[in-house]
C-alpha cells in the first residue's frame, strides 16, 4: 500500500492565515507579507482577483470608428475590444479557434482579424470568415456557422470600457453607485478624453502597494511636503473625509479639501494657480476639493476642480507593476472641450506633467522601501491610524476575493 503523503502546497500557510482573518464593517487587517512577495501567490491572484473582476481597458472614444480595436491582456489572456459595423463595442478572446495562435497583441484598425499562422480570419463580431484549405465549401460553411472567438463580458461606464472574464460576476454599474454623486456636473462640461500614454517600464513593486500609496491619506503631510500642502488631509475645516464601504462596493473613496477654490495641478504639484482652468459647470463645493477613488484591481480616478484624472494599473508579477497616468507616462485626463481648445493647451499640459513628476519623485523611494520591507522577517502585523481607513477597506475588498477563491479543505 502506498503511504506517501500528498505534497503540501507552498501556499497552504498563507491560505491558513487568510482564513483566520476577519472582516468587520468592511475593514480587514494587514495582509501577510507573502501576498506582496510570493510568485505562487501572484499566480493564485490572477484567478482569484484579476480573472473575476471588472477591469478598465480604455475609453470608448479611443475606438471611434467601426473596425477600431484595443488589445488588452488580463489574467494572462490576450483580448480584443472592437467597435463593429453596428457601432457596438464588443470584446472577445484573441486566441484563434483553430490551433490556439494569438491573432494580434496590438491595438489598431481592421476590417477583419486574420490569424498569422494559417490565415483563418474573423469578422468584427468574432465570427469565422475564412479558413483556407480546410475542405469543400460545405465544410467551410459548417465552420463559419459554429466557430467564433470566445466572447468576453463588457460594460461601458461613463465612457470607460470595462471587461470581465467571469461570466457569473455581478454587474459593474451597481457596484460603483457610490461614485455617481461625484460625477455630478462634470459631464455637462462636454468632457473629452485624453488617454494615458501606454506604460513601457515595469515598476519594481507589488500592484497592491501601488494602490496603497495612492489611497493613503496619512503620508502626504510627510512625504509630499511642498507638493501636496494645498490639498491637506488635515484642515481647520475638517480635513479628509472617507466614504463608507459595503461588501458589494467596487470603489474605495476619500475626499480631501483644498485651501482655496479652483486649485489643481501646476508645475510644483497641487496649488492655487492650476494649469487647467476650473470647470464652470461644477458646484461651489466641488471646486474646493479633490476626490480620490480606487476601482481595484486596475484603475484609479481623481475628481478635481479642473479635470478628472485616471490611471490604469497592470500587475505584471509579484514584484512588478505597470502604471499609465500623468505621473509616470503622461495623460489620463477627462477635460472640457474648451480646455483642450485653448491655444496654449500643450504648455498647460506640460505644467501638469512637471508637477505630477515632482510628486512621483517623492513617492518612488517610498514604494521601493515598502516593497523591501514586505520581504523583512520583521514586517509588522500592521497598526492603522484614523487617516488610513481606505487601506483597511482595500484589505477587506481583497480578502473577500481571496476567501471566495480558496481551495476546498
Amino acid at each position: 500500500m502506498n503511504t506517501t503523503a500528498a505534497p503540501v502546497s507552498p501556499l497552504a500557510p498563507i491560505f491558513a492565515q487568510l482564513s483566520a482573518m476577519e472582516i468587520r464593517d468592511a475593514q480587514a487587517p494587514m495582509l501577510p507579507r507573502e501576498c506582496y512577495t510570493s510568485d505562487a501567490f501572484f499566480a493564485f491572484e490572477q484567478d482569484a482577483v484579476f480573472a473575476r473582476s471588472w477591469l478598465c481597458v480604455g475609453r470608448a472614444e479611443q475606438i471611434p470608428k467601426p473596425g477600431d480595436y484595443l488589445a488588452a491582456r488580463i489574467a494572462g489572456e490576450q483580448l480584443l475590444v472592437v467597435r463593429n459595423q453596428n457601432n457596438e463595442i464588443n470584446a472577445f478572446s484573441a486566441v484563434c479557434q483553430h490551433r490556439g495562435q494569438i491573432i494580434t497583441c496590438t491595438s489598431g484598425h481592421a476590417r477583419s482579424f486574420r490569424c498569422p499562422l494559417h490565415f483563418w480570419s474573423y469578422d468584427l463580431n468574432g465570427h469565422l470568415q475564412g479558413a483556407p484549405r480546410m475542405g469543400d465549401p460545405a465544410t467551410l460553411q459548417q465552420l463559419r456557422s459554429t466557430i467564433r472567438l470566445p466572447t468576453i463580458r463588457i460594460e461601458l461606464w461613463h465612457g470607460f470600457i470595462f471587461i470581465n472574464l467571469d461570466e457569473n460576476a455581478a454587474a459593474l454599474a451597481p457596484s460603483l453607485t457610490k461614485l455617481e454623486p461625484f460625477w455630478a456636473n462634470y459631464e455637462a462640461a462636454d468632457l473629452v478624453g485624453v488617454p494615458p500614454v501606454p506604460a513601457e517600464k515595469v515598476l519594481p513593486w507589488n500592484w497592491k502597494l501601488h494602490y496603497e500609496n495612492f489611497t493613503d491619506a496619512y503620508h502626504p503631510e510627510f512625504v509630499h511636503q511642498g507638493t501636496h500642502d494645498f490639498a491637506p488631509s488635515n484642515h481647520p475645516d475638517g480635513g479628509v473625509t472617507f466614504t463608507p464601504m459595503s461588501d458589494t462596493d467596487n470603489a474605495i473613496v476619500r475626499t480631501v479639501p483644498m485651501l482655496k477654490s479652483d486649485g489643481g495641478m501646476m508645475r510644483d504639484g497641487w496649488g492655487e494657480a492650476a494649469a487647467f482652468p476650473a470647470i464652470a459647470t461644477l458646484a461651489p463645493e466641488q471646486r474646493k476639493r479633490v476626490t480620490f477613488a480606487m476601482i481595484p484591481p486596475g484603475m484609479t480616478l481623481m475628481f478635481a476642480p479642473n479635470v478628472i484624472a485616471y490611471q490604469l494599473i497592470t500587475a505584471v508579477s509579484a514584484t512588478g507593476t505597470m502604471a499609465a497616468n500623468d505621473r509616470v507616462t503622461g495623460g489620463g485626463w477627462l477635460l472640457p472641450r474648451s480646455t483642450l481648445d485653448l491655444p496654449d493647451f500643450a504648455q498647460r499640459s506640460a505644467q501638469v506633467l512637471e508637477g505630477a513628476s515632482k510628486i512621483w519623485a517623492q513617492d518612488l523611494p517610498i514604494n521601493l522601501a515598502m516593497q523591501e520591507g514586505k520581504n523583512s522577517r520583521y514586517k509588522p502585523t500592521g497598526i492603522y491610524g484614523p487617516l488610513e481607513k481606505t487601506l483597511v477597506q482595500f484589505n477587506a475588498w481583497l480578502l473577500h476575493r481571496y476567501l471566495a477563491a480558496l481551495p476546498a479543505a
